[in-house]
């Protein structure tokens, strides 16, 4: 990516950027206030936890924001027929992005046929109606794990991977996505998300490949709004 490819996205940082509430506590108020942030911020997505969807699609009519939520989530750990299950309610509750975790502890267990086979079974039930993420919760895995994890995705057909769900206590590192790019080498978009907190770490993520971003609004618009004063000029330590 080039250094002007690089300082547009950053630049355009909520073009690129989810907002979310898709803890187990968030309630009706937080999903409210996340549909208001969504707005005012242009960010490009908001994710909530699947019963929210048609409420969170409603509040976000003649915005630009899209209505995303996860299946299979948090852990990976469910039946591929329970996945297939909500993937199917939320195609169905008009989900205009969707992401799908990976089973975790499949995967840590070096059950690669199984991951693969049960993100092909997802990709083919979506049938490219919607963006299709699958989550490898890196914070839980090694290096040769993600490298597998990458590779299941990949063989699948799953357009995008997706570093984490926020929900496992571990920062997605630079580290993280040098692995994921140098594995993926192209063949799937790459989305950052789970403890990204200020821009020098957007930025080197974004040098590495990464054209999108999921992060809490707080966090979001704070960064936002540090990208915008950086194109206006130097701001005062």
């Amino acid at each position: 990516m080039t250094d002007a490819d690089v300082a547009m996205i950053v630049a355009n940082l909520p073009r690129h950027t989810d907002i979310s509430c898709v803890q187990a506590f968030h309630q009706r108020p937080d999903i409210h206030e996340l549909a208001r942030a969504a707005r005012a911020g242009n960010f490009v997505s908001a994710h909530v936890l699947p019963s929210w969807v048609p409420e969170l699609k409603e509040l976000l009519v003649g915005s630009t924001t899209l209505t995303g939520a996860p299946a299979g989530f948090p852990s990976g750990g469910s039946m591929t027929s329970t996945k297939l299950a909500e993937v199917d309610g939320l195609l169905e509750a008009g989900v205009q992005e969707l992401d799908v975790v990976v089973n975790v502890g499949r995967l840590r267990s070096g059950d690669r046929d199984y991951v693969a086979d049960e993100l092909a079974t997802v990709v083919a039930r979506v049938e490219g109606a919607v963006p299709l993420r699958a989550i490898l919760e890196v914070g839980y895995l090694d290096d040769d794990q993600i490298r597998a994890g990458c590779e299941c995705a990949v063989a699948a057909g799953v357009p995008w991977i997706k570093t984490g769900t926020g929900w496992s206590g571990h920062a997605t590192t630079v580290h993280h996505i040098e692995v994921i790019v140098e594995q993926v080498a192209g063949r799937a978009a790459i989305k950052a998300a789970g403890g990204i907190r200020d821009l020098a770490t957007v930025t080197q993520m974004v040098s590495l490949g990464v054209t999108r971003f999921g992060m809490n609004a707080t966090v979001a618009r704070a960064l936002a709004d540090e990208a915008t004063k950086g194109r206006s000029g130097p701001t005062q330590a």
